[in-house]
């Protein structure tokens, strides 16, 4: 991992990760990375130029490069407090991560993981994978804001069926599994709430719909990198400088399929319906977006 002037653009010939590479933490971070169906972007400043902060991150890739996974764990607070935890927890989440359910990782830091640590402390989490066979998306959240999901060239919440309270709260808590089918354009943004912080000259807090604004006011772009310099450039615009009010993580996501031979099609079509049927028995919960009509 590398930690550069992060206002710019990572190099563009990132990391391409196919098989059993899991990596994480809750240090600075700047890095651009290729798994199979996507192209990512991952961000993570500490508040206050700390060398660890209160964000965690995780990233994997596994079954031969079928499923990609992601975590992001904001624990509560913004202060040298919240980086120990953090620091503490970096260690078993990074080996939950080949969890292909995601409630699973969410219910074993809520029941177990948390419990190492001193009481009355939380976190709220998402947790994420993407299937490159039938491209679909499944997630959970504990709590977290909401990720984004940008189809047609609008930026919109990805909801859950069931809402859940952050990680730490309470034990009795189930965590429900939620699920989208990612078409050939779609873009995800997942974060910490270091955004919903940002003060405009009035005072006021940009909030969730202040941040889906900004993103659909942003100017389009069809690279991850080229949107990455825009999305960053005017964070700090906003927040009239790079020093945040909290922990500040950003993973952005671009789907990407690529024009296949007739051959490779069919292979991939069978792949589609073969995946279909083996998750034909999973629990989860089908997403409709707000502004899906179909």
């Amino acid at each position: 991992m590398r930690f550069e002037n992060w206002q710019h653009p990572p190099p563009t010939d990132g990391q391409r990760w196919y098989c059993d590479i899991v990596w994480g933490g809750n240090q600075p971070v700047l890095e651009r990375f290729s798994m199979p169906g996507l192209e990512g972007c991952l961000l993570s400043v500490p508040n206050g130029q700390r060398r660890h902060g209160g964000d965690i991150y995780h990233v994997t890739v596994c079954d031969q490069g079928v499923f990609s996974k992601f975590l992001l764990v904001d624990v509560a607070g913004h202060d040298a407090v919240a980086a120990d935890i953090a620091t503490q927890l970096h260690a078993p989440l990074q080996r939950l991560m080949n969890q292909l359910d995601n409630t699973a990782i969410l219910h074993e830091l809520n029941d177990n993981i948390l419990a190492d640590v001193e009481p009355g402390n939380f976190a709220t989490a998402t947790a994420a994978t993407y299937n490159h066979w039938d491209h679909s998306w499944t997630y959970a959240y504990a709590g977290h804001p909401y990720m984004l999901i940008r189809r047609n060239g609008v930026w919109e919440p990805l909801p859950e069926c069931l809402p859940a309270p952050p990680t730490g709260i309470t034990a009795d808590v189930r965590y429900q599994q939620n699920e989208i089918s990612l078409q050939g354009d779609d873009w995800l943004f997942l974060y910490s709430d270091a955004v919903f912080e940002i003060r405009r000259p009035d005072g006021e807090r940009i909030g969730f719909k202040g941040l889906i604004r900004l993103l659909n006011g942003l100017p389009e772009a069809h690279d991850i990198d080229t949107f990455y310099r825009e999305l960053v450039d005017r964070l700090v615009q906003e927040n009239h400088g790079a020093d945040f009010d909290d922990d500040l993580t950003l993973i952005l996501l671009q789907q990407t399929r690529k024009n296949l031979p007739v051959t490779d099609r069919a292979l991939s079509g069978a792949r589609h319906l073969m995946m279909r049927w083996m998750k034909r028995h999973d629990t989860h919960c089908t997403t409709i977006l707000p502004n899906q009509h179909s």
